[in-house]
């Protein structure tokens, strides 16, 4: 499923004849029909053209700040969970006050401060999200940390940056990759949410959330095309991408394999 939905939206001007903002006012909140398999919009542009573009921008947002929440929570927890210390106090203390705002309201926040674009949409996520990763990564590296294999790199000679990078951080890749993938699904619908809200992606350009904003102001004038549709795709979306995350989770877990 998942590798469906990204085939269609990388596929999407060989899969529509209409581009994503092509208008025609005569045919406004048409019905689904073999022209236009999705219906039309409040403009009468082609929804399944919308939705394949707006799929681009929605699954960038997810998958690009998703790296960066890895990135940075993997630095922070690595530094604290092997060094330890008044390093670790610090680190902890302020993941957990990170943690401490929800993260739409710190999102909804910085975009109200810095104003609404793709860019600042995945980064404001990105840096915002890192908190969960930090806290497995420093996990691991504190179980890790004092295992026979370390010690034998620290007794040959092996500088921290070595020890981090060569020998724990690949030990903990499993539960990172884990957390990375169910971490995309959360960062797909809260671009969503935010788009829905009017601070994420801006109309014309087109995203899963603001096409479900828009639609629901005609769903009393009997357009559900108009909403139907980006909420089945929000919802398959992230439910395959929970159903591939959860299956990581259980391949990279040895009692699965007892």
């Amino acid at each position: 499923m998942l590798v469906i939905l990204l085939l269609i939206t990388l596929l999407a001007p060989h899969l529509t004849a209409y581009a994503p903002r092509e208008q025609n006012l005569r045919n406004r909140l048409s019905p689904p029909t073999a022209e236009h398999p999705l219906g039309t919009d409040m403009y009468g542009r082609d929804l399944l053209s919308r939705l394949l573009y707006g799929g681009r921008i929605s699954l960038a947002v997810g998958l690009l700040s998703m790296i960066i929440a890895v990135v940075v929570g993997t630095l922070v927890g690595a530094l604290s969970g092997y060094y330890g210390g008044w390093m670790d106090h610090v680190l902890v203390r302020f993941t957990e006050v990170v943690m401490a705002f929800p993260l739409i309201l710190l999102a909804l926040t910085a975009l109200a401060l810095v104003g609404s674009s793709v860019i600042y949409l995945i980064l404001i996520i990105g840096l915002t999200a890192w908190p969960v990763t930090a806290r497995l990564v420093r996990g691991e590296f504190l179980r890790l940390r004092n295992q026979d294999f370390v010690q034998a790199a620290r007794a040959v000679g092996g500088g921290d940056g070595q020890i981090i990078f060569r020998h724990l951080l690949p030990n903990a890749l499993g539960p990172m990759v884990v957390t990375a993938t169910l971490g995309v699904a959360g960062a797909v619908l809260l671009e969503a949410a935010l788009s829905y809200l009017g601070i994420g992606v801006q109309p014309p350009t087109p995203s899963w959330g603001n096409i479900l904003y828009e639609g629901q102001r005609y769903l009393r004038a009997g357009a559900w095309w108009y909403t139907v549709f980006p909420g089945m795709t929000i919802f398959l979306t992230v439910l395959s991408i929970n159903l591939v995350g959860d299956a990581l989770r259980d391949s990279f877990d040895p009692r699965q394999r007892l």
